[in-house]
């Protein structure tokens, strides 16, 4: 029997999502942007997802939650996770050819190298620094691409991010749906993105990340190796300015063994590890991932 009142909830959080997303499409880009650092600095001590967030931020900076230190990197995090709100609402009237010049690229010849192949490859990130222009810009790049997104309720929402995210050319499905339309993709040569420190289905495992045990998803391993192609990490860093992508050269699975599946997540992790220690106030995500009881 459907919980009424989650459901309830989940229309309300949908309509101020919409209504914030209106105000931000009729506001000028810098107007949106300090209006959203405004809201930031507010909510901060008020909703879950900061405490989540400085949760996360707290083990990458080797401390507790409640030092001051996690509190500084996750307030300017949790600003940098409004101000992605902004771009994702106003995507759709902005054109590419407006921030395009504005986005570094190093090791596109990764991603070209790999496709080249003709067997598709799996781009991997996370919800770090600005990775909603990371998603505009595969779509807008003319590539063949697909985005596995989180199935969020109600269906009403997930519509409508799916048309925010896909404003310039990025297909989107559900990461609980079929999985005819990934295996097409990469049947094609084409682009399947998936997130690497999140678990949306339930589907994920424990795993080694900074030292600590924590819950993470692991199926972009699991394809890679069910479907013999490489894992191109990319993480999208807001800079001064503009936006640096770094693309990191593929991951080719060894075998398909659990073992050789255990060792790619593990090569993927090292190399996050590595971008959060360079920045760790970019990386956004809210979901508590190092509290596993509460993850089963």
């Amino acid at each position: 029997m459907p919980d009424v009142g989650s459901e309830a909830l989940a229309w309300i959080v949908y309509g101020l999502f919409r209504g914030l997303g209106a105000v931000a499409q009729a506001l000028p880009p810098r107007t949106a942007h300090d209006l959203a650092l405004r809201l930031a600095d507010f909510w901060y001590p008020l909703l879950p997802s900061a405490a989540g967030l400085r949760d996360n931020l707290a083990h990458v900076l080797g401390t507790s939650s409640e030092d001051p230190v996690a509190h500084q990197a996750a307030r300017r995090a949790f600003r940098l996770l409004w101000q992605n709100y902004v771009d994702l609402f106003q995507a759709p009237r902005r054109h590419p050819s407006q921030w395009f010049p504005h986005i570094q690229v190093e090791g596109w010849e990764y991603l070209e190298g790999t496709r080249k192949a003709g067997r598709g490859v799996i781009a991997v990130s996370a919800h770090y620094g600005h990775v909603e222009w990371g998603l505009q810009f595969l779509g807008a790049s003319g590539l063949p691409a697909l985005a596995v997104a989180e199935p969020v309720r109600p269906p009403a929402m997930f519509r409508y991010l799916c048309r925010l995210r896909g404003a310039h050319g990025l297909r989107l499905i559900p990461a609980d749906g079929a999985l005819r339309e990934v295996f097409r993709t990469l049947q094609q040569g084409g682009i399947v993105a998936l997130a690497i420190d999140r678990d949306t289905t339930g589907s994920g495992r424990v795993y080694s990340f900074l030292g600590e045990a924590a819950w993470l998803p692991d199926g972009y391993a699991e394809l890679a190796i069910r479907r013999g192609v490489p894992v191109l990490p990319a993480f999208a860093r807001r800079e001064e300015g503009g936006v640096r992508l770094q693309i990191w050269p593929p991951l080719h699975p060894a075998g398909k063994s659990e073992q050789d599946r255990d060792r790619l997540v593990a090569q993927v992790l090292e190399i996050f590890a590595r971008v959060l220690r360079e920045a760790p106030d970019q990386w956004v995500l809210t979901t508590p991932i190092w509290r596993i009881p509460s993850r089963r």
